[in-house]
């Protein structure tokens, strides 16, 4: 096996078990006689057709939309009892159940549903890798709809993700409940995904957060628990799945320009600069059908001055969506964005007494570059048993880095999947997949490197009265520069009881892994007074990931419309830890470190009352995050993790205006690596996080005004040593629809 394993992975081998999969699912036959579902869907006040709203056969492949009047139809459906379910952003979810289909008559079914402020996603389908109840996932997932991101006006993804339960992030970098840390922006074990494609850059293993267009999401899934059974290296930590929108059905065009002003430091001696920091952000973008298809184009133009002097940024942005739908058994879509951006190089800032100044010789330090992502989905829906799914995507990467030290990089990386759904009974149904990804890089600060993946994996969900049992595997493979890498096999079993339409509980448990990244392995770097070092002879990590949680999802109670509280207790155990350590010279190597441990409990709710009038969101998380010896003792706290995180928000929606107030804290970091606290001077002090920001939005027939003000107390803290955060910034942003 091993000499087979140390050959490099060749593309005819996935062609020739991809000929073998279409084979062995081809005796599914057709020809049966058949029964449909049609009807209507309308607004539970109103009477008036919904449209675009989501239909989907539970535990099936089949599904489809509302028609502009808010008709349906769904055909090809084998005699039996059926559940339905409807969903729409900004309407609490509902399920038709007991639906009986007739040979040959049709079922006429009209559904009402009700608005609802808070109302969620109901409908995932990035934990099990298929659409599914969120309440019938085995694992903790939370959504964020279009409405969330749209009430906040983020420019970038991550903004709106650090107020989600368990995230936070620092310099950027994703952490899902504690995994990451901090790593130099050279590895992450939070996997991003676009439209369900991996989307980490090749070498460092990085997220671009500027390629995801925020106004063109539908929404935003993450799920919190280990992953790598179904999508392999870097989401042992969790997952999150940004799902980009299909165009409506009427042509639409959006036209919104968002201004920004930033304060001058609240403390005279740090002003460094006469006039204030500006934020200009406008986008274009047009949506329309086309027949039975549809699609989307995107153009943003950012300048954004920045809070101190290397955070500015020049961007421009052009993204572009085409779906396209063949009937009911064949849709595609292509997804494609270009960005080409140039902005300033931070390491650390000048002084105590300047920190919002570049150091000495440092002023003109930044980059420009060019990033390609290209995204393609076919779906074959064969029958209402069986679905085939295909997934490709390129990226292509170049940049370069001027001032003080000049570097460079080109990378490229492809990825193809397949995958099958298949159900055998209307209890048991399995996912079968199998993914090849290649990469390549070249710069000054990596050197010349490719490395290449193969993997498959299986699914399997058996659905026993109130019970579902989901039991997953992986295999991947993986070479870098000709040589094996590593070989891992990553098996999951989880378990939902929904004894109740309200409540369900989940307990799951899993192997998750990472390889080290490119750039961990391989970086020769100085800047500023930090050096990092390579260490070729780094091998992957390995956890152990456990979970047990709770939902508890209600409507309408009295006052309430709609209540929901979520819990978790979480246990993962790592071996082989990748970190970056600095030695007592301040060079930096990324070292498998002995074991570690994160635990922790998670506690979520939500819920709007009076008639939507008021909502309310919080969440609170308690981290444990220790670095072990091999035999489980306690050496020291993982570095870069904040050990309570708590977030809160409240909104009022009375006579056409839309008030809200956001509270985040993060306790003060108990470890880091590079400048410790000095307790005689006071240098480098740490400190608790205590964030507010406050809105104000309204909308007038086309048009849609927000004024937004970020930090409203201009607090100072920093995650990052020498790294001040980001400064007070009041935002208004003005947006016409028509």
């Amino acid at each position: 096996m091993n000499s087979h394993l140390n050959q490099k992975i060749n593309p005819l081998r996935l062609r020739h078990c991809l000929v073998l999969l279409f084979t062995l699912i081809s005796i599914s036959g057709h020809g049966q006689s058949t029964g449909s579902v049609n009807g209507r869907v309308i607004d539970g006040r109103s009477g008036e057709g919904l449209p675009g709203v989501n239909i989907q056969i539970q535990r099936s492949s089949f599904g489809t939309t509302t028609d502009l009047e808010g008709y349906y139809k769904l055909e090809g459906l084998s005699p039996g009892e059926y559940t339905l379910s409807f969903s729409m952003m900004g309407y609490a979810p509902h399920n038709e159940r007991n639906v009986a289909v007739i040979l040959d008559v049709p079922v006429q079914l009209l559904v009402q549903l009700n608005s609802n402020v808070l109302a969620s996603p109901q409908v995932v389908v990035t934990s099990s890798r298929k659409e599914q109840d969120i309440l019938e996932s085995p694992f903790s997932v939370s959504a964020i709809g279009p409405r969330e991101i749209q009430a906040k006006a983020v420019v970038s993804m991550i903004d709106i993700l650090s107020y989600e339960s368990g995230v936070s992030t620092i310099k950027g970098q994703l952490n899902i409940r504690g995994t990451s840390g901090y790593t130099m922006g050279a590895g992450t074990r939070s996997l991003l995904l676009l439209d369900g494609i991996p989307m980490l850059g090749s070498a460092a293993g990085n997220v671009t957060w500027a390629t995801i267009p925020t106004s063109e999401v539908d929404r935003v899934e993450i799920v919190k628990s280990g992953g790598s059974a179904l999508y392999g290296s870097s989401a042992m930590g969790g997952v999150v799945n940004i799902i980009t929108r299909n165009a409506p059905l009427k042509p639409e065009t959006r036209i919104s320009t968002k201004i920004g002003v930033y304060s001058h430091p609240r403390i005279d001696e740090w002003q460094w600069r006469e006039s204030r920091g500006l934020l200009y952000n406008t986008e274009i973008s047009h949506s329309r059908s086309i027949g039975n298809h549809a699609a989307w184009i995107r153009v943003q133009k950012r300048s954004d001055d920045g809070f101190m002097e290397l955070n500015w940024e020049e961007a421009v942005n052009i993204s572009a969506k085409l779906k396209l739908n063949f009937g009911s058994a064949h849709s595609a879509a292509l997804f494609v964005n270009i960005l080409d951006d140039k902005a300033g190089l931070t390491s650390i800032w000048k002084s105590p007494a300047n920190p919002f100044e570049a150091p000495e010789g440092s002023s003109k330090d930044g980059t420009q570059g060019t990033k390609i992502v290209l995204n393609g989905h076919y779906n074959y829906v064969y029958s209402p048993d069986l679905a085939i799914k295909t997934k490709t995507s390129a990226y292509w990467n170049e940049w370069t880095s001027f001032g003080v030290d000049p570097d460079y990089s080109n990378e490229n990386r492809f990825y193809e999947e397949v995958q099958a759904s298949k159900s055998w009974t209307s209890s048991l149904t399995s996912i079968f997949g199998l993914t090849m990804q290649q990469n390549n890089v070249n710069a000054q600060i990596f050197g010349d490197h490719n490395s290449n993946s193969f993997a498959t994996f299986l699914l399997l969900e058996k659905k026993l009265r109130h019970f579902t049992l989901s039991a997953g595997s992986r295999w991947e493979a993986y070479q870098v520069d000709g040589k094996r890498q590593d070989e891992v096999f990553t098996p999951q079993l989880a378990l939902n009881w929904k004894p109740s339409p309200w409540l369900d509980l989940r307990i799951s448990t899993g192997k998750g892994f990472r390889v080290p990244t490119v750039a961990e392995m391989f970086t020769s770097a100085r800047r500023s007074i930090f050096t990092v070092e390579p260490n070729p002879d780094l091998i992957s990590e390995t956890s152990i990931n456990r979970e047990f949680g709770l939902t508890l999802l209600s409507g309408q109670m009295g006052v309430l419309d709609l209540f929901k509280l979520d819990a978790a207790i979480f246990h993962n155990r790592f071996e082989h830890f990748i970190e970056p350590v600095p030695n007592s010279d301040a060079v930096i190597h990324f070292t498998n470190i002995a074991d570690a441990r994160i635990m922790g409990l998670e506690m979520g709710l939500g819920l709007s009352a009076f008639n939507n009038l008021i909502d309310y969101k919080s969440a609170f998380t308690i981290l444990d995050p220790m670095e072990t010896d091999a035999e489980g003792e306690i050496l020291d706290t993982l570095s870069y993790r904040h050990r309570y995180h708590w977030i809160s928000s409240m909104g009022i929606h009375y006579w056409g205006m839309d008030a809200s107030i956001e509270y985040r804290y993060l306790s003060r970091m108990e470890s880091v690596e590079l400048f410790q606290e000095n307790n005689l001077t006071g240098a480098d002090a740490r400190v608790p996080i205590h964030i507010v920001n406050a809105g104000l939005g309204s909308s007038y027939e086309d048009w849609h005004f927000l004024m937004r003000v970020e930090n409203v107390f201009q607090y100072y803290y920093t995650q990052l040593e020498r790294n001040i955060e980001e400064e007070r910034i009041a935002t208004f942003t003005i947006e016409r629809r028509f």
